[in-house]
């Protein structure tokens, strides 16, 4: 049974026009990888996360990336991720949080395992609080990093 845009136009007039737009360009592989569950949380983390006002990009980060981190780990991650972001709103820009929407994927695909993911999220907790200028050449440099290192060696 196909999940349609429409059934959650309710939700979407929340949504700013660009991000309305790459939702619908990307709706075909986000019902593809969301249960209906999982796309009513995907979606109201998007109004959510443009709720903020950090910035258009960061929504649109969100609806592109998010199928990814679904497809990697699973969609039960995605509250976390949403409710993360919302807490760290008030402790860095609309860009870090942009930065670390866009990596999720990476370190979703990397870690492989939804409680390690978790983790990471509190690795980026942790970079926040203690060193938030850090955060952002780490983020740049996430491939690399993982790469070489285990989530442990990252912390």
């Amino acid at each position: 049974m196909a999940i349609h845009i429409e059934e959650y136009r309710e939700i979407l007039e929340d949504l700013p026009h660009d991000a309305l737009e790459v939702l619908t360009a990307a709706w075909h592989e986000a019902a593809r990888v969301f249960s209906s569950r999982g796309l009513d949380n995907y979606l109201k983390g998007a109004v959510a996360l443009h709720h903020l006002g950090r910035g258009e990009d960061l929504v649109v980060t969100y609806i592109q990336e998010m199928p990814e981190v679904a497809r990697a780990i699973g969609e039960d991650v995605l509250p976390d991720v949403v409710n993360f972001l919302l807490g760290m709103a008030s402790k860095t820009s609309g860009q870090v949080l942009t930065l670390i929407v866009a990596t999720a994927p990476l370190a979703a695909q990397r870690l492989g395992d939804e409680q390690l993911f978790r983790a990471y999220l509190s690795v980026l907790q942790l970079m926040l609080s203690q060193a938030p200028r850090g955060l952002r050449p780490m983020l740049e440099n996430l491939d690399r990093l993982l790469s070489q290192l285990t989530l442990g060696g990252l912390r």
